[in-house]
This record gives structure tokens, C-alpha cells and sequence, in this order.
């Protein structure tokens, strides 16, 4: 998609389709047909849409609303823009047009805008063939009408063009089936990163590796299957800047490439979208490609001059076998904390106990942010739009949500009830895998993960529920798999925490 700035309407013969973005309440300021704006439902509420087919001579006009000009943010921007675009592509048009009101600065206007228009095209075509794909015809020409600042707008068109790349691999890799993605494809993902960065290196650790440092409850999970695990860190360290004092901060992505569930194994509806149990890693993945893009840009360099950030994705499948771990083993984590796995679906917890110690013992991380897809009970809590946040650190939590406000990456704080520990106390061994009962898995999820932080600054995020949508699109979220936390990870990187 190639993306132009114009300073006034083009004429009907250059686009196939014009749209305005709308305040509520608000005349707009280059519409001829504003009478017949009065005339129907249409007020500019936010999210609200209007198609007008053969209006002022173009062939499609479509408003999209924005709200109150008061409450407008790059995030209903970036809504709007991709609710627009979604529209175009579903009639095979490929040529638009979006006039851009005023308000907020224009280089925000410019990457909410183009982040939207990006994420709003996103398809996940690779496996139709030839004769489905020629029916799907892709935007190949977005113009944005600016009034002012033009210069600063196509700023932000670039710097959006990076960040919606780092959603989209993220999206790709998770819609990937585990019939063609596997460990071997997350290695290879971090390699293309690493090379474009001299910033950026990778380290792989195979299962002898992992072994010498004692990744037991890591490695229990990978027994059953026939595809290797592979302990990937990616590591982003600014160069020619001195090491000292820098804060070191460690995100830790669940990476199972398919979740069967194990000797405890899942019914086969619930198996159907187990491709998504590595939307932690996906997103870790997408992150550092962001990195790797702007490596060089002086802006992003100042900001990150002082940080170390590192990527772990304890990658594997969970699969059962005559290998396989058995429900009622124990196994032994890097920490040498030893863990009855009574349930072996419980299995994304153990990848990340040993992630977790990985960072602190071997990263040195001040500060660790983990994702996962680990429970459902998140999503009975919560329900599919919110991922659940739990946090060891007040300031830490707050930190991030204030940097992740505006992202349209949502969630929920959930308490770190530390009491319920008791539940996961094991009667043979230090901890079990699973609480019992019916009631708070998400909390008793995360306060089993707390037992292998032991100093960091920790946030553990459940993105069960967003990280992969079957509702109708929303925004800038199609179905399929969402790139949840790319942009408000990366927001919180360059933030001054």
C-alpha cells in the first residue's frame, strides 16, 4: 500500500472512494453535502459509519465518525482510519481517499492514521489459492487530505508504516498452523530481525543447553513431541554507549507452537486454535522487529540509550507421547524449585517458570514483562476483548498503563493474591501446576509464576482472551490473530520508566 499526502479533495476521477473523518457535532470542513449529512442518522459518534454510493461524483463516500473533538485520541484516529479501509477492501477498491480534520499534532495524526489503514488492510491470504486470491483486490493507493503540517504528517506516515510491520508479523506468526511453523520458525524470524540491526543479537539454546542449566520444567513440556524446543533470546543492547547503569528489561513470551494439551489431553474443540498458544512469543517477535527498524533513528537511540532489552520466547510444543510428562511427575525447575505437574494442559506456566528465572539470573533484568495465553478462567473473568494484568510492583504497573493507555492493546488489573499460593502447594513436592478447584485459575496462574521472580520488577499479562478474535473486525482488529501488546510493549520501552 502506497500512502501520498494532497492539500485539497482530489477530483472524482483520481480516487474510488472518498471518506471523511467526522467530530461529532461538528460541520465538516470540505463537504459539499453537508445537508445530506442532516438528513440521516449519521451525527460523527465514535466508531459510527456512513457509506453514500454516487455522492458529489465520486463512486463511494464513506464518514466515519470520530466523537466529541474534545476526547479525540490517535487511537480513535487509528480506529476510524482502519474501519475505513477494511470497507474499501471488502469492495475491491484500491484506490482512496481520507480527508484528515484538525487537531492533535500531525506527525500523531500521521502514524495513528497509517497504523490504522495498515492493520485495517491486514489479511492473512497465504494458504488461498490462485483462484480465491485474484478475487481479493488490495489497497494499492491511500491519500490523506491534510490542511497543515505536511511535512510532520509524513513524518508520522513512516514511523507508522514501522509499527504496524511489528503487529502484522506478529498477526502472521500466530495465524501460521503448526503444520508449517514450528520452533525452527521462530529461530529464523529472530535471525532476519537480528540481521537488520547491528544492535540486535540472537542466542539459541537447544535441549542439551537447556539441560546444563537446568531448565527442567521448561523441557517437561517439550518431552512429547517430535519437534525440538529451542530457547530463543534476542537481545537489544544500543552500541558504542557504555553499559553502565543501564536498566535491563526482559520480555518473556509463551511460546507452545501447538497446545494438544498433553497426556491431559484437550477435546478436540478446544484444540481447533491451538496455533495461538505462542501470541507471547509473536508478540516479543514483532517488538524487536519494531527495534530493529528504528535502531538507527536518533529519536528511538536517545530513548533507549539507557536500556537493555532482551527477548525470551521458551519455545516448544506440547504434545502427547510415550515420552511425554505424565500427570503426577515432578520436575525441577532452573531455580531448583521442584513442581508435582498434576495437569500437564497447565503447561505454558512451566515454559515460563524457567523464563522467568532465565532473565533474572542470566539477563540480570531490573524489570520483567511476561504475556501468555495461559487460562481460560482470564477469559471467563474478563471475557475475550481484556487481557488480565498482574504485577508485583505498583509503580511498575501504573507505568505501564499509563504508556499503554492509547494503544487500543486493552486489559484489566488483577490482584497478585498471594495467599492463594496455599493452593499450589504441593504435598510431595515444593509447588503443584495447578490450584484445584473451579475458582481464580488466572490469579492462581500468576502467583505460581511469582515464586520464580525473586527480585525483578515483574508484570505477567494473560492475553488469553485478545490475542485472537473470532468476533465480527472492531477497529483496527480483524479476526484472526491480533498482535496484542506490540505497541503498548514498545510505547512502554521508549517511555521514560
Amino acid at each position: 500500500m502506497k500512502a501520498s499526502i494532497l492539500s485539497s479533495t482530489p477530483a472524482t476521477k483520481q480516487v474510488e472512494m472518498l471518506s471523511y473523518l467526522v467530530y461529532e457535532g461538528e460541520k465538516l470542513l470540505h463537504n459539499p453535502s453537508q445537508e445530506m449529512l442532516k438528513r440521516s442518522d449519521f451525527t460523527g459518534a465514535d466508531g459510527q459509519i456512513l457509506t453514500v454510493d454516487n455522492l458529489d461524483g465520486y463512486d463511494v463516500v464513506v464518514f466515519a465518525g470520530l466523537g466529541k473533538k474534545k476526547n479525540v485520541s490517535e487511537l480513535k484516529m487509528q480506529n476510524a482510519v482502519a474501519s475505513v479501509v477494511r470497507f474499501a477492501t471488502s469492495k475491491n477498491l484500491s484506490t482512496l481517499a481520507v480527508v484528515i480534520p484538525e487537531e492533535l499534532s500531525p506527525e500523531l495524526k500521521g502514524s495513528s492514521c497509517m497504523v490504522g489503514a495498515r492493520l485495517g488492510a491486514y489479511q492473512f491470504l497465504k494458504y488461498k489459492t490462485d483462484e480465491k486470491t485474484k478475487k481479493f483486490k488490495k489497497i494499492e493507493q491511500i491519500s490523506f487530505v491534510v490542511s497543515k503540517g505536511a511535512e510532520d504528517f509524513k513524518k508520522g506516515l513512516e514511523f507508522g508504516i514501522v509499527l504496524a510491520s511489528g503487529v502484522a508479523l506478529a498477526r502472521d506468526l500466530v495465524n501460521d498452523p503448526a503444520s508449517h511453523t514450528n520452533t525452527q520458525t521462530l529461530v529464523d524470524t529472530a535471525n532476519l530481525i537480528a540481521s537488520n540491526s547491528e544492535n540486535i543479537s540472537v542466542t539459541v539454546l537447544d535441549e542439551e543447553q537447556c539441560k546444563k542449566l537446568g531448565m527442567g520444567s521448561y523441557l517437561s513440556v517439550a518431552r512429547g513431541s517430535i519437534v525440538p524446543p529451542k530457547f530463543i533470546v534476542l537481545h537489544y543492547s544500543p552500541k558504542g554507549r557504555s553499559t553502565s547503569g543501564r536498566k535491563k528489561i526482559a520480555l518473556v513470551g509463551k511460546s507452545i507452537m501447538f497446545d494438544s494439551g498433553g497426556l491431559s489431553l484437550k477435546p478436540s474443540e478446544s484444540m481447533e486454535d491451538m496455533k495461538i498458544d505462542m501470541s507471547g512469543g509473536a508478540t516479543v517477535l514483532g517488538v524487536f522487529k519494531i527495534l530493529s527498524e528504528l535502531s538507527s533513528n536518533p529519536d528511538f537511540a536517545k530513548a533507549t540509550a539507557g536500556k537493555e532489552i532482551f527477548g525470551i520466547l521458551p519455545s516448544c510444543e506440547n504434545m502427547p507421547s510415550g515420552h511425554a510428562t505424565r500427570p503426577g511427575d515432578i520436575v525441577t525447575a532452573m531455580n531448583g524449585k521442584t513442581i508435582e505437574v498434576l495437569n500437564t494442559d497447565a503447561e505454558g506456566r512451566l515454559t515460563l517458570a524457567d523464563g522467568l528465572v532465565y532473565a533474572e539470573k542470566h539477563c540480570k533484568a531490573d524489570v520483567i514483562i511476561d504475556l501468555a495465553t495461559l487460562t481460560g478462567a482470564c477469559m471467563v473473568a474478563l471475557g475475550n476483548d481484556l487481557a488480565g494484568l498482574f504485577s508485583n510492583d505498583d509503580e511498575l504497573s501504573q507505568s505501564f498503563e499509563k504508556e499503554a493507555k492509547e494503544t487500543g492493546d486493552e486489559f484489566w488489573k488483577m490482584p497478585l493474591h498471594l495467599p492463594y499460593l496455599k493452593k499450589m502447594k504441593s504435598d510431595i513436592a515444593d509447588l503443584k501446576n495447578i490450584g484445584g478447584g473451579r475458582y481464580g485459575g488466572a490469579i492462581t496462574a500468576a502467583v505460581f509464576l511469582s515464586e520464580f521472580v525473586e527480585k525483578a520488577k515483574w508484570i505477567h499479562i494473560d492475553i488469553a482472551g485478545p490475542a485472537f478474535r473470532t468476533e465480527a473486525p472492531k477497529g483496527a482488529l480483524g479476526k484472526g490473530a491480533t498482535g496484542w501488546g506490540v505497541l503498548s510493549i514498545y510505547q512502554f520501552l521508549i517511555s521514560n520508566y
